[in-house]
């Protein structure tokens, strides 16, 4: 019995005397070191609480997570880019700002029209390609009066067929035209721009007369004179080219100034 209690206490003597382990430690060697994921938008509200167990790469450059957290991010992206487009834009001083062009829906033709669209095509290609054959048939060297003659020929042994393209291409252009999409109407300019705009007009107007008159003058003069009257031109043209300039830029400037929304200035 003595040798018994004095083998089960050899036995416990290391775990009692040993330092015991720090739990820390442990925790701080199993820790991984994540890279953390930057914020959501507060805009966006709280992610979806029931997601899918799958790891794919997150849209917007926020790292990895589920397929119902990519999309998730992708539907208030997609808001976002929405959202911002449709805020007006002001130009930058100095620079002229890109308009937006409106997106207008493109109809696309029904089956019947496709059809007549095919139909008309093969037509004309047929025609075409006979009546090359005919202008190829004559001589070398034939006249205009021959070629006219093939042509006028050819008009009435096909005119039935060229009477059909006639009415099926009409068909065709009928329904383009019932179908055009609008185009939205183009807003008046304010009278400050209307009153630049005419300033503009006028001083091209009388600068472009001015250029006549020195092109009539030209005529029938020797190189010297000729260049002596440019020189007289310039001289006495060089203010209201000045005022072109300073009116092309005050006009310039006040279209810049107008807030632009969508497609079209106000």
């Amino acid at each position: 019995m003595k040798k018994l209690i004095l083998i089960l206490c050899l036995g416990l003597c290391p775990f009692l005397f040993s330092e015991p382990r720090s739990f820390l430690d442990k925790e701080s060697k199993d820790k991984v070191d994540r890279p953390e994921r930057k914020p959501f938008p507060r805009h966006w509200g709280p992610p979806p609480r029931i997601q899918t167990r799958d790891m794919v790469a997150l849209p917007g450059g926020f790292g990895k997570g589920s397929s119902t957290l990519a999309h998730w991010i992708k539907n208030n992206l997609k808001k976002d880019a929405e959202k911002e487009r449709e805020k007006p834009t002001k130009p930058v001083e100095g620079q002229k700002p890109k308009p937006i062009p409106p997106i207008q829906p493109v109809p696309r033709p029904p089956k019947e029209i496709k059809e007549k669209i095919e139909l008309h095509k093969k037509i004309q290609d047929s025609l075409r390609a006979a009546l090359k054959r005919k202008i190829d048939a004559l001589e070398k060297g034939a006249t205009k009066e021959e070629v006219r003659k093939v042509v006028e020929a050819f008009r009435k042994e096909n005119a039935e067929r060229i009477e059909d393209a006639t009415h099926i291409g009409k068909q065709i252009q009928e329904w383009h035209k019932d179908n055009k999409p609008e185009r939205p109407k183009r807003p008046e300019p304010s009278p400050q721009v209307k009153a630049k705009l005419a300033e503009v007009k006028l001083l091209k107007n009388s600068l472009d007369l001015a250029r006549k008159s020195l092109s009539q003058e030209l005529k029938g003069k020797s190189k010297e004179e000729k260049s002596a009257l440019l020189e007289a031109f310039k001289e006495s043209q060089k203010e209201k080219h000045q005022e072109l300039k300073t009116a092309q830029k005050a006009l310039a400037e006040e279209v810049r100034n107008r807030i632009q929304t969508k497609a079209r200035r106000e």
